[in-house]
C-alpha cells in the first residue's frame, strides 16, 4: 500500500463485501459516510477514525464490525504491524521517533490508531528547521527506498527499472548467461 486512498479503496470494498454502503461525505467534517440496512450508521474522518452516528440507535457490535475491518485491511494492505523503534530512538516534537538521517533528508515513524505504524521521509532547512517535502508511507520498505533515493545513499540513476530488468534478464537467458550448464569460461568470455 502506497497511500491513503489505496487503503480507503479496499476498506470501503471490504465494507461493501459485509453488508455496509459508503458514500462520499457531504459534510466537510468527514471523508465518507458508512450506512448499514439503509441507516446512517457512522462517519469516517480526515482523522482516521470511525464515529458513531449520534443521532440514532446503533449497536456497539456494528461499529466493532466496522473498526475490525478496517484493521483487518491495514494488515492486509502491507501496513507495518510491528515497532521499527525503540525509546532510544530520538523522539520528535510530533510524536514520531527519527529512525535515520543523512544529508538533510529524516526518515521518520509514528504509531497510528488504525494504520499500524506510519513512516515519513521529508528534508529539514537548514536556516529554520522547518519540514519541507514530506511524504508518507505505510510500508516499510518503500519509505526505506525513498529515503536511500532522497538522501543521496543510492544513486536513483544507477538503478535499473523494473522492464530495464526484465529487459536484461531476457537478454541473459538468451545468450544462455544464466544456465546453470554453462561453464565459467564461457561466462568469463561475455564478460560476467
Amino acid at each position: 500500500m502506497h497511500s491513503k486512498i489505496d487503503f480507503y479503496k479496499q476498506f470501503f470494498e471490504q465494507l461493501a463485501r459485509r453488508g455496509f454502503q459508503v458514500r462520499r461525505s457531504e459534510s466537510s467534517d468527514y471523508l465518507a459516510d458508512i450506512y448499514h440496512k439503509g441507516q446512517l450508521v457512522a462517519f469516517y474522518t480526515k482523522g482516521d477514525t470511525i464515529e458513531k452516528n449520534p443521532f440514532v440507535s446503533v449497536r456497539d457490535k456494528i461499529i466493532n464490525l466496522i473498526n475490525d475491518t478496517a484493521k483487518e485491511t491495514a494488515l492486509k494492505a502491507g501496513i507495518c504491524s510491528e515497532c521499527p523503534y525503540s525509546e532510544a530512538n530520538e523522539k520528535l516534537t510530533n510524536g514520531s521517533y527519527k529512525l535515520a538521517e543523512y544529508n538533510g533528508v529524516t526518515l521518520a515513524c509514528k504509531q497510528h490508531h488504525l494504520f499500524g505504524y506510519v513512516f515519513s521521509t521529508y528534508r529539514t532547512a537548514p536556516e529554520s528547521d522547518e519540514i519541507m517535502q514530506r511524504q508518507f508511507f505505510y510500508n516499510r520498505e518503500f519509505a526505506g527506498q525513498d529515503f536511500a533515493k532522497r538522501s543521496g545513499l543510492v544513486d536513483e540513476k544507477a538503478l535499473f527499472t523494473e522492464t530495464e530488468l526484465k529487459a536484461l534478464h531476457a537478454s541473459l537467458v538468451k545468450m544462455n548467461v544464466l544456465d546453470n550448464n554453462v561453464s565459467n569460461d564461457e561466462r568469463l568470455s561475455v564478460g560476467l
